[in-house]
C-alpha cells in the first residue's frame, strides 16, 4: 500500500463501482449503496490556550 491508497475513493462492496462523496457520506451512483461518515465535533474557538 502506498500513500495514494489511503486517499483513494472507496469501492462499493455491493457492485464494485467507485463511490463518491455525497451529503455526509460516500454513495454509489450505480446501485445507491451508502456509507455514512462518522460525526465530528468542532475543536472549539481556542479558549484556554496560553500564549507564550
Amino acid at each position: 500500500m502506498d500513500d495514494l491508497d489511503s486517499a483513494a475513493q472507496p469501492i462499493c462492496p455491493a457492485c464494485g463501482v467507485i463511490m463518491h462523496p455525497e451529503d455526509g457520506g460516500d454513495e454509489c451512483r450505480e446501485c445507491g449503496y451508502r456509507i455514512e461518515w462518522p460525526g465530528v465535533q468542532h475543536p472549539g474557538d481556542g479558549e484556554g490556550i496560553i500564549d507564550l
